[in-house]
C-alpha cells in the first residue's frame, strides 16, 4: 500500500470512530451513556489491534506477566480515569480499594518531588499493578492497549535504563499509526460533547477521581476535570 492511500485510511478511520464516540455519548450529558461509550471504545480498539496484529510480519511479544511498561507514565483522557473509578468501586473489596488508595496516594507524592523531566525517567509502579497482573484488565486505559512491543528485550532495556533517550521504540509503526489514531479520535468525539479531554497523567488524578466525586461532577458540566 502506498503512503497516501494509507493516510487516506487512517483519515477515514479517524473520521468514523470520532463519529462512532460522539454519537455513542447521547445528546445528553449522562455518565452511564458516556462510560458506555469509552467501553464500546475499547472493544473496538481490541478489536482492530487483534485484526491487525494477524497481517503484520513482526509478531508482537507482550505476554501475561511482562509488566515493564506498566512502570512507566501512562496518558489518560477523563472519561478513562472516572471509568476506572466506577470500575473499581462496583468490583473491589474495601480492603482492595484501601490498598489501592494506599498505593495512588503514594505515587502521587512521588510525582511531586520531581521535575517533569524526571518524571519520564523514574520508574515508578502503576497503582493498578498487583501480583504482576493488571488488576484491571477489561477497563484498562486506551494506552496501555495500544502499547505492544515486537522487542521484549527494547522494554527491558527501557526499564533497565529509564534515563536513556535513544532507545529504540519497539512498535510496529503500522499497528501503532492506527491505534493511535483511534485513540485521538475518541479524544475528538468526547470533545464534541463539549467534555474535557485533556491529557493527564495517570498517577496524577487516579487518588482525586477515587477520593472526590466532584471531580466527575465538574467533567459533565463541561469544565476541566482535573487542576
Amino acid at each position: 500500500m502506498t503512503q497516501p492511500a494509507f493516510q487516506q485510511q487512517l483519515k477515514t478511520a479517524y473520521e468514523n470512530e470520532r463519529d462512532q464516540v460522539a454519537a455513542q455519548c447521547g445528546k445528553g450529558v449522562d455518565f452511564e451513556s458516556l462510560n458506555t461509550a469509552t467501553g464500546n471504545f475499547y472493544r473496538r480498539l481490541d478489536d482492530t489491534i487483534t485484526g491487525v496484529s494477524a497481517h503484520i510480519e513482526q509478531s508482537v511479544q507482550c505476554q501475561q506477566g511482562c509488566t515493564y511498561c506498566c512502570h512507566f507514565k501512562v496518558d489518560v483522557s477523563a472519561n478513562e480515569v472516572f471509568a476506572i473509578v466506577e470500575h473499581v468501586q462496583s468490583s473491589f473489596t474495601q480492603d482492595q480499594l484501601e490498598k489501592l488508595a494506599q498505593k495512588a496516594t503514594s505515587n502521587k507524592s512521588k510525582l511531586t518531588m520531581l521535575s517533569q523531566a524526571k518524571r519520564i525517567e523514574t520508574n515508578i509502579a502503576c497503582p493498578l499493578l498487583e501480583d504482576n497482573a493488571c488488576s484491571i484488565y477489561a477497563m484498562r486505559p486506551s494506552m496501555c492497549r495500544k502499547i505492544h512491543s515486537t522487542n521484549v528485550d527494547a522494554c527491558q532495556h527501557a526499564y533497565d535504563n529509564p534515563e536513556d533517550k535513544n532507545i529504540k521504540n519497539a512498535e510496529h509503526p503500522i499497528l501503532s499509526a492506527i491505534t493511535m489514531t483511534m485513540l485521538t479520535a475518541a479524544r475528538e468525539g468526547f470533545s464534541a460533547r463539549g467534555l474535557d479531554t485533556t491529557v493527564y497523567d495517570l498517577n496524577e488524578v487516579l487518588i482525586d477521581a477515587l477520593s472526590d466525586s466532584q471531580y466527575k461532577k465538574r467533567w459533565l458540566k463541561g469544565k476541566k476535570a482535573f487542576v
